[in-house]
């Protein structure tokens, strides 16, 4: 027994300048093609330090499939990473930041995260990620993994545990409860609703304003090709635009109508490949034609 107290003591003296580690979403909660920032955060940064960053996209797992116009992979694009060094009131820090876009309405795990110091590798799990139409309101997800010495307030916890023990119950019930009703929302949306949303997302975005037109034209035509293969049961995402209205006439859409989504497609070709400058006007002009064409060619909704 006392040879067990001494191990715990000895641990709670190394824990106090021991490293630590906190991963956490800045929220874990995001609308489709929305930015989401992970951090990963290290206290009292050791001097034999090492993390190489994942690049290109995580391959996650898919814990809850959502209903999309897309056909969910698992996949988040990582947008860039970034990473600093400093000081604070004494201890020494690092930080990494991810930056990542999900195109698939989902509920993520991420895959294991390593770093090494010392000699020694670790590994560490990142808080799961809810993707959505409608974005959640939760509280933001935090894994932590350090072990912090004991504050003076730890007696009066254990004093009063069970009052913590209910609060935290209670809390959790009624998170679970308001995820269920926004999941189940979400899954209630009709594929015009859905895409409608997807459209207003990229407008309130104003990317064309701020040097990323060319990102832009990407999501419109993705959102256009989704809805399209959606509606009409096609492949589209990989297709051409000539692909894309050669199918289309298969299906026998009006040739007016045909024509309009031509006119769209080939207006994102020329900024995608031919580098093409549209003006504000021209832009939010396309978004309002991709809302009419999606109205017109929908099945007519009766509320209940």
């Amino acid at each position: 027994m006392k040879g067990i107290l001494t191990i715990i003591a000895c641990w709670c003296l190394f824990a106090v300048n021991a490293q630590t580690k906190r991963v956490f979403w800045k929220s874990d909660s995001v609308r489709v093609g929305d930015k989401a920032e992970l951090t990963i955060l290290v206290k009292n940064k050791p001097a034999k330090f090492d993390y190489n960053p994942i690049s290109g996209i995580f391959s996650c797992e898919v814990i809850h499939k959502g209903e999309t116009l897309w056909k969910p992979g698992g996949e988040l694009e990582i947008e860039s990473f970034r990473d600093t060094t400093y000081t604070q009131k004494g201890i020494k820090y690092w930080k990494g930041v991810y930056t990542l876009i999900a195109w698939d309405s989902a509920k993520y795990r991420l895959p294991d995260l390593w770093i090494s110091w010392q000699d020694s590798t670790f590994s560490f799990h990142a808080p799961h990620l809810h993707v959505g139409f409608v974005k959640k309101k939760v509280k933001e997800g935090i894994d932590e993994i350090p072990i912090e010495p004991e504050s003076d307030s730890w007696r009066l916890l254990k004093d009063y545990w069970w009052v913590l023990l209910i609060v935290v119950l209670g809390v959790t019930i009624a998170i679970l409860w308001n995820k269920r009703r926004k999941i189940r929302k979400s899954e209630e949306l009709s594929l015009r609703e859905r895409t409608l949303m997807a459209i207003n997302q990229l407008r309130k975005k104003e990317d064309w304003l701020h040097g990323k037109i060319k990102s832009h034209y990407v999501a419109f035509s993705a959102v256009l090709k989704m809805y399209l293969s959606s509606r009409y049961e096609l492949n589209l995402m990989e297709r051409t635009t000539s692909e894309t209205i050669a199918l289309l006439k298969l299906k026998q859409l009006d040739f007016a109508m045909i024509k309009r989504i031509e006119v769209l497609l080939k207006e994102a070709d020329m900024v995608k490949f031919a580098k093409t400058e549209l003006d504000e006007i021209h832009v939010r002009s396309s978004l309002l034609r991709l809302e009419e064409i999606v109205t017109e060619l929908s099945p007519l909704e009766i509320p209940e």
